[in-house]
């Protein structure tokens, strides 16, 4: 997400709290989640469960979700959404995946989602917009260069 310009919580770097044990114990609590689950998703899930662990180990070895981590959440579940679901094949991430990758409830998950809703789609549609607006500036940066030469090549003529 944030190479396409979505701005999402800044990675944990302070692990000062976090014992190995409880990042041992979480990643023990994903593998019994993921062994259990019978669907297609768990062959990508164990590396994107690991995304999340490395770049928010203390939001995701928390009891209590973060509200970075619900932010996160939400973000991911919205942006994965298709703009026409009825032109694609895959209707974006579930909440059942997101549960198992983030090893929570499905419940925790909606529940993340439904909070964070408003200022996750806030987030997405700006980046949108900047990612239009440079689009825009793009376009206008090639007419004034192709401009440019035109006025030079007639210059020397």
């Amino acid at each position: 997400m944030e190479t396409r310009g979505i701005k999402i919580p800044p990675k944990e770097v302070d692990v000062s709290g976090l014992t190995a044990q409880q990042i041992i114990d979480k990643i023990r609590s994903f593998w019994e989640r993921c062994k259990k689950d019978n669907s297609q998703d768990s062959d990508v899930a164990p590396i994107d469960f690991l995304e999340l662990l490395e770049a928010y180990p203390v939001s995701m070895c928390s009891y209590h979700m973060t509200d970075s981590l619900k932010l996160l959440v939400a973000l991911m579940y919205f942006d994965s959404k298709p703009e026409n679901p009825k032109e694609r094949d895959w209707e974006g991430l579930t909440m059942d995946y997101l549960a198992l990758i983030f090893d929570r409830s499905k419940k925790t998950i909606h529940d993340c989602i439904k909070e964070k809703e408003a200022e996750a789609k806030k987030i997405l549609e700006e980046a949108k917009l900047r990612k239009k607006a440079r689009e825009i500036a793009l376009r206008e940066l090639i007419k004034e260069e192709k401009l440019k030469l035109i006025q030079e090549t007639t210059k020397n003529i």
